[in-house]
């Protein structure tokens, strides 16, 4: 289990399922408006306005127009009740909770990291690739920041996030990982995708992982997972122990010989998980920094 002090860093309570739909519908209603031209909206408007005329509300505010017109888009798109979407919602959510679903194995190390996460603890994923690692732990209730320099990558796992209901516990930056700042994202724990760092040199992913390991608490991991086969793209292949070396300092663990994912992550480069040890007593900060 993580320790007392990573744990400190957690966002607060769950969110409600009433609150997870409300934000669903929102965001239904927002990207139906997207797609309309300015005359279909203010249309709408119109309609609006003669309905709330027809039930006698004498008191026209903009907030009260906004709603109605809400209400009319909730209508065109037949959006589902709150008892039915939560019945398809748990549903969904109980099949995402399961590696399967991800092409990800039991076996994988990112998949022993998401038992030990509790709801809403703040995960960094450095690598969007086919978006396994960050879509499950959202879905076992992480929330997940996704830093890698290929904007098409990111684009993709975002649209991806967004069908399958996870876009509210994931987001995205586009940024060069030589010059990626981890201490800008508070997390818990790390999982590092080989092929988004093997376009940097050695001694630029050794100082990358340098930084992320310092933002790191006491009693935090990081997993190192195998790239997932890029899609469209040929990304330079990089084996997982090419980073092994940079966690001697740290606690490894390494899944059982043979384990392989579904997804194609071959079954010789599984990866590892690393938690960083607590700090001696006798260590002063300085030390322990060096």
């Amino acid at each position: 289990m993580l320790s007392s002090t990573t744990r400190s860093r957690r966002r607060g309570s769950p969110r409600s399922l009433r609150a997870e739909y409300e934000e669903f519908i929102g965001q239904r209603i927002e990207e139906y408006k997207d797609t309309l031209p300015r005359e279909e909206i203010l249309g709408i408007g119109d309609e609006a306005v003669h309905e709330l005329a027809r039930a006698e509300q004498f008191q026209l505010t903009e907030l009260l127009l906004s709603e109605q017109v809400d209400a009319i888009i909730r209508r065109r798109l037949k959006l589902p009740p709150y008892r039915r979407w939560r019945e398809r919602h748990l549903a969904l959510r109980a099949a995402q909770a399961k590696p399967g679903h991800w092409g990800l194995s039991t076996h994988d190390p990112v998949a022993a990291l998401a038992l030990v996460l509790e709801d809403q603890d703040p995960v960094l994923v450095v690598g969007a690739a086919d978006g396994a690692c960050a879509l499950f732990l959202a879905a076992r209730g992480a929330h997940v920041t996704v830093a890698d320099p290929d904007l098409a990558a990111v684009e993709g796992l975002e649209n991806r996030a967004i069908a399958e209901a996870l876009g509210a516990r994931i987001r995205c930056f586009v940024v060069p990982l030589r010059l990626f700042a981890p201490a800008e994202c508070p997390f818990v724990a790390c999982v590092i995708e080989t092929g988004a760092v093997a376009r940097l040199g050695a001694l630029e992913r050794a100082k990358l992982v340098e930084r992320l390991k310092e933002a790191t608490p006491p009693e935090g991991r990081h997993v190192v997972m195998p790239g997932a086969p890029p899609r469209g793209g040929v990304r330079p292949s990089l084996s997982t122990d090419a980073l092994r070396s940079l966690y001697a300092d740290w606690r490894v663990v390494r899944p059982p010989l043979g384990s392989g994912s579904a997804g194609g992550r071959g079954p010789r480069n599984v990866g590892f998980a690393a938690t960083r040890p607590e700090a001696r007593q006798t260590e002063t900060p300085l030390a322990v920094s060096k």
